[in-house]
């Protein structure tokens, strides 16, 4: 699949820029029609939907639980954290997915303002993204403009007054570098990362190898049910190491949605479930035992 501006810019406001999931869509042809929570939940991500500019989820816990050193890994892109954490992690190779083509552009901008920056400028970068209409517009630009990958350069220039990078509610601080873990960063994250353009569905179809950890971040909360799960991680499964783990959820706390999860994962007869507690997280994982 190729990034087709045309066609991006189709899913936004072209008066406000922000970005029109399928849901309101649907809710625009149809006048009056009641759609599910699900759906609301379901038709919220596309191929074109905004990145995010920062994670939500406790990355250190899930580092300190999966002990990536050495290990091949697939990952959810989202914003890039998960990615850039298992390279600091010391992780042998890490490939990315992700529905949204602009998960792969944020990657490639954070990359380059960790090579051009100082810790304050890119946090500083990172925050001004969230609300940007124009990455041109943006504090950095000049900075990152010669060393960012071209492609997504260009994509994210093409896309000017539209708010590609607004998914989510913007910088979590806590979830943010350190001064030693992003001098770190800039030993490590110096070009493109692996990059599948896939729904999770489909996402079995596009591997062409076996991963010691799978990263799905918090993907199964807009799941419709607990047979769907199942479904794809027997797929995923299929491109698991022997005692290799897919971390299928992350929350501050159980939910409803973790139950079901857990019970989706125990169908799975080639594997073994277990949550990871923290203080301030949860983690599920499904480790390969057969």
């Amino acid at each position: 699949m190729s990034f087709y501006p045309q066609i991006a810019r189709e899913n936004y406001n072209a008066k406000t820029g922000d970005y029109v999931p399928d849901w309101q869509k649907l809710a625009k042809a149809h006048k009056g029609i009641k759609i599910s929570e699900i759906d609301l939940k379901s038709m919220q991500f596309g191929a074109y939907s905004p990145a995010y500019v920062s994670t939500n989820e406790d990355w250190r816990f899930a580092m300190q639980e999966l002990q990536p050193n050495g290990k091949t890994v697939l990952t959810v892109m989202g914003g890039g954290d998960q990615a850039i954490a298992f390279a600091m992690s010391g992780a042998k190779s890490v490939d990315t997915f992700d529905t949204s083509y602009f998960a792969k552009v944020m990657m490639d901008i954070k990359s380059a303002a960790i090579q051009t920056m100082d810790k304050k400028q890119y946090s500083q970068f990172i925050t001004d993204l969230h609300k940007a209409t124009s990455i041109k517009a943006v504090d950095g630009y000049d900075l990152i403009k010669p060393v960012c990958n071209r492609q997504s350069m260009i994509a994210a220039t093409q896309m000017a007054g539209y708010k590609i990078f607004s998914n989510g509610t913007g910088v979590r601080d806590e979830y943010m570098p350190t001064d030693e873990e992003f001098n770190a960063a800039k030993k490590i994250i110096n070009m493109p990362m692996n990059f599948i353009w896939s729904d999770i569905r489909t996402l079995n179809a596009h591997l062409k190898q076996k991963y010691d950890i799978i990263y799905l971040s918090n993907i199964f909360e807009y799941f419709n049910n607990s047979a769907d799960i199942t479904n794809v991680l027997n797929n995923l499964g299929a491109h698991l190491n022997p005692n290799g783990q897919i971390m299928m959820y992350t929350s501050w706390i159980h939910t409803d949605i973790s139950e079901v999860i857990v019970a989706a994962a125990e169908k799975c007869g080639w594997g073994k479930a277990k949550s990871h507690d923290t203080k301030n997280a949860v983690m599920l994982t499904l480790t390969r035992t057969r």
